[in-house]
């Protein structure tokens, strides 16, 4: 894995615009929130339905409906970035979407303890998934205001490639510390369901929240100085 990542990115630094792994201001912070956004969410979001069933006993449906309600707040999220009147609150708009995110990503392992109510997931993600309409539609908006008509289309293939990339990337981050943590193990079987290693989920929704965090302070980037 480590050596396909080395092979990987230097390849793929070639086909974003300069400064993106540096949040340099305007277009390059905007390719990066794209990929900050869609890896740590969709990363996070991949444990979720094994969480549920393995540390709460939920059946696969079951767990899988506590993402459910995701699809319609995510279209409600894309829908109210798109109202002509907010238009100039885009950025703050990216940052509360952002801010949601990270939230509803930290929020998702409470309901290891077992007093939490597993539908506060539900909830969290709900409005997790509210965020990233705010964000994966304006990103894709305010790089089209930011490219000249000539580099739109090169601009817009950096941005799919930010964010395959970055889902490729710590969706293995994440997959590589479960497994260390003995997440590996965790398996369920008939009725019964066991999975002693609570941690292992920890240590893959904790840092994609400290991800999407980073993601806030790009936020702050999106423009140029005269921006």
């Amino acid at each position: 894995a480590a050596a396909g990542v080395a092979l990987l990115v230097p390849a793929v630094l070639g086909l974003l615009p300069p400064g993106t792994w540096r949040a340099a201001r305007g277009l390059p912070s905007v390719v990066l929130l794209r990929g900050i956004a869609a890896g740590s969410f969709i990363a996070a979001e991949s444990f979720v339905p094994l969480m549920l069933v393995t540390q709460r006993g939920l059946s696969p449906t079951l767990a899988g409906f506590s993402l459910a309600a995701g699809g319609g707040t995510w279209a409600l999220g894309s829908w109210v970035q798109s109202r002509p009147r907010l238009e100039p609150y885009r950025d703050r708009l990216m940052s509360l979407g952002m801010l949601l995110v990270a939230g509803a990503i930290a929020a998702a392992p409470s309901v290891l303890i077992e007093s939490v109510p597993a539908w506060t997931l539900a909830v969290a993600w709900a409005f997790g998934c509210f965020g990233m309409g705010l964000v994966i539609s304006s990103t894709s908006v305010l790089l089209l205001q930011l490219s000249a008509p000539e580099e739109a289309g090169t601009n817009s293939a950096a941005l799919q490639i930010s964010d395959g990339l970055s889902n490729v990337l710590l969706l293995a981050v994440g997959g590589a510390a479960f497994v260390a943590l003995g997440g590996g193990t965790v398996t369920h079987v008939a009725t019964e369901v066991t999975g002693s290693h609570p941690g292992a989920f920890a240590a893959v929704f904790l840092p994609m929240a400290a991800v999407a965090l980073i993601g806030v302070w790009v936020t702050t980037r999106l423009r140029s100085p005269r921006g």
